[in-house]
């Protein structure tokens, strides 16, 4: 593992349409739009273009399917812009996935309408073709990406991604079907070095009955994941904190870096900011301790931009901010 260096982002490429509105209607009632923007989401660009600012002499590389229309094209030019490699990317037939997202103006709060589009037909099979030096291989929204939901054939492309050198990394995303957390997602963790996901995400993941998410919850979360069989660490966040389980047994819960509800933008990529600092931490194998804090801090940032990743700042400005709010 020494030579290889970089994060490869493997699952939903997409357009994020974010609106703000003036509230989030009742059925059949009206609610009016102050702005709307057009910016690359999901989990793989959220992660590599923060990264981009984060460190921008790290290895990114990004893996999925787009359509053959102008917000494929998009994804592509700004990948371009943020120096990713795109040599992994494939063109389907489908128009290229997108979420519509409302930013209720009066909270912050968002809603995702999500259209899976050509990632419906991103398969295993591309999995295959990668070959890239990257360290750590990140598999992003893995409940979104139909093809990869059979069990046995993940086992398989899981097992193929180690023998190739990379240590595999999943995050999730709050869908209500908690069967197929049980069903399709549990019996690959054996399979993952790390697993980054949020307390909504750890319920189903556990079958949780826990109504409130507790320092003590997310630990004992962690500790349940860990102990399906996961690799190397188990990370679970919230908005105010984060805990975090390795394989040698190490346990720790860091606080988070709090801002006041009417001082947020938007909460808008806030865990794939999180995720994102948690991944670099992870990549450079400092300890659980300064991983978390460092996806704290990116996710303090990411609170103050309506889009994604805007508000992702350089290590040098993450490292003097955690500086003066050591807690």
């Amino acid at each position: 593992m020494q030579d290889r260096n970089g994060v490869l982002a493997i699952g939903n490429l997409l357009v994020d349409r974010t609106l703000v509105i003036s509230d989030y209607p009742q059925e059949s009632m009206l609610a009016t739009i102050s702005k709307m923007e057009l910016h690359c989401g999901g989990g793989c660009t959220n992660v590599l273009f923060n990264l981009d600012k984060l460190d921008p002499n790290l290895p990114r590389f990004l893996a999925g399917a787009i359509g053959k229309d102008s917000e494929g094209q998009f994804i592509l030019q700004q990948s371009h812009q943020h120096r990713v490699n795109v040599e992994s990317v494939v063109t389907v037939d489908l128009p290229t996935s997108f979420t519509d997202v409302m930013i209720n103006s009066k909270t912050g709060d968002r809603t995702f309408f999500h259209y899976v589009g050509a990632m419906a037909e991103y398969r295993i099979e591309h999995l295959l073709q990668l070959n890239h030096s990257a360290k750590i291989a990140h598999i992003a929204y893995l409940p979104l990406l139909p093809q990869f939901l059979d069990v046995e054939k993940l086992k398989v492309i899981l097992t193929e991604l180690h023998q190739r050198g990379f240590l595999v990394s999943i995050d999730l995303v709050s869908v209500s079907d908690k069967q197929m957390f049980i069903q399709q997602i549990q019996p690959i963790l054996a399979f993952v070095d790390y697993v980054i996901i949020n307390d909504v995400e750890a319920k189903l993941l556990t079958d949780s009955v826990h109504l409130d998410s507790t320092q003590d919850v997310l630990q004992h979360m962690a500790e349940k994941i860990m102990l399906q069989g996961v690799r190397e660490a188990v990370i679970v966040h919230d908005p105010k904190c984060a805990a975090a389980i390795n394989k040698q047994g190490e346990q720790i819960a860091v606080p988070s870096y709090w801002v006041e509800k009417n001082n947020i933008v938007s909460t808008l990529g806030a865990g794939d900011a999180f995720c994102t600092g948690v991944l670099y931490g992870l990549h450079h194998d400092l300890p659980l301790y300064e991983v978390l804090q460092l996806g704290h801090g990116l996710a303090y940032f990411n609170l103050f931009s309506i889009s994604a990743t805007d508000g992702a700042v350089s290590y040098q400005e993450l490292k003097r901010f955690m500086a003066l709010n050591k807690s």
